[in-house]
């Protein structure tokens, strides 16, 4: 069976329910799967994994603080493995290239920091859970989001990931993880 963790890091939940879908989608394709909250005390590591996902969300133009610290020291292990790192950010659902073109930079930036080369990198759409904000946050996104032509109806939430998309992605990764199990002499 292929092991593989799952390291995210969230702040307002969506991040983790994509870490979650991809957990039951890699599942589906017979993988034993662990996911760490990057900001929980209990403390998992990426030895003995047959391939690693990281999870984080773009928030004023940074990835969270505990993600980074976790993918720095482990960044030595992390290259040597199949990974992939998944940048989720509401931008990427924006017309045009500027937005990819910030979200690139700010993943550039934050892998260049940690030192990690990962085998695949990912923007992945967000959501925009209105319901969830405080008052202040609620008028600031729908201020962004408005500029962008995005949704402003603050009375309920907006999920724009494509779910198809990643469950396609947890088959690709499976299989690389699972390549390296057999190399390794595992069995996949």
């Amino acid at each position: 069976m292929t092991h593989i963790l799952i390291v995210d890091g969230t702040t307002d939940g969506h991040t983790r329910k994509i870490a979650h879908v991809l957990a039951e989608n890699l599942r589906a394709r017979f993988c034993s799967v662990d996911i760490l909250d990057a900001a929980a005390t209990r403390r998992l590591y990426p030895e003995g994994y047959d391939g690693v996902i990281v999870a984080a969300s773009v928030h004023i133009g940074a990835f969270q603080r505990p993600v980074a610290n976790w993918v720095r020291e482990h960044a030595r292990t992390l290259n040597l493995l199949p990974t992939a790192f998944l940048a989720v950010c509401l931008a990427v659902v924006e017309r045009g290239t500027k937005p990819r073109q910030e979200v690139l930079r700010i993943m550039r930036r934050f892998l260049d920091r940690c030192s990690w080369r990962p085998t695949i990198t990912k923007m992945v759409a967000g959501a925009l859970p209105y319901t969830k904000y405080g008052w202040l946050k609620r008028m600031m996104m729908k201020r962004i989001v408005a500029k962008a032509g995005g949704h402003t109806d603050t009375t309920r939430d907006y999920e724009y990931t494509d779910w198809g998309d990643l469950r396609d992605f947890a088959r690709d990764f499976a299989e690389l993880a699972a390549q390296r199990a057999v190399a390794i002499g595992g069995i996949a």
